[in-house]
């Protein structure tokens, strides 16, 4: 009986440390080439299913005219413009591809291939900043490597986020979708903040 139970948190530690325990490169998903009007998603779990998708010309312009309509005039308005463009692609793609119904931090273990887990959001995430990067809607701000904390051995749960930074700045600030639904807009906080830990009231990882 204990050479099974063994057994059963060896496999069990071994899977989770196939997805958010492990940091992430975004280039093997090709994010940075994505174009609005034909990119992929990922989700059902560390990018294990890709849906097609994109935005049509209508679609885009709502996105566009948030950074557009009174543009941004310095980092902090264009944080908060990048964190409702994002909601905003969210909502969108959610409702093409079935992954509107992805809750807040990955509830579930693998039982729902439309949820989404920190490896799946920070592709997202990533490549929705790529995408708002290259149409030059961004000012003050570009996408960075994403970031990874926690290994389980120095007592904190893995976790993977987007990253942005302040291009004159050079401030480096975490973009978290992972503690939200979908369509709601993503946590960003200082990335020395969300490397110490930071998680918003109320989270379990």
């Amino acid at each position: 009986m204990k050479h099974r139970a063994r057994i059963f948190w060896i496999v069990f530690f071994a899977a989770l440390l196939a997805g958010c325990a492990t940091g992430i490169d975004t280039q093997k998903y090709n994010v940075r080439s994505s174009t609005p009007e034909s990119f992929t998603i990922c989700h059902g779990y560390s990018c294990t299913h890709k849906s097609k998708t994109g935005f049509n010309d209508k679609e885009w312009k709502k996105i566009a005219a948030i950074f557009k309509n009174k543009p941004a005039k310095d980092e902090a308005l264009e944080r908060s413009k990048i964190g409702k463009a994002i909601a905003t692609m969210e909502g969108i793609t959610g409702a093409k591809t079935g992954t509107s119904v992805d809750m807040g931090q990955a509830v579930s273990f693998k039982e729902n291939i439309y949820q989404l887990d920190c490896i799946d959001e920070t592709v997202n995430t990533s490549q929705c900043v790529a995408m708002l990067q290259h149409a030059g809607l961004l000012k003050f701000y570009e996408g960075a490597l994403p970031t990874h904390r926690g290994y389980f051995i120095d007592g904190r749960w893995p976790h993977n986020t987007a990253v942005i930074k302040g291009i004159k700045s050079g401030d480096l600030w975490a973009v978290d979708s992972f503690y939200r639904a979908n369509g709601q807009e993503p946590y960003i906080v200082p990335r020395a903040d969300w490397l110490s830990g930071w998680r918003p009231p109320g989270a379990t990882q």
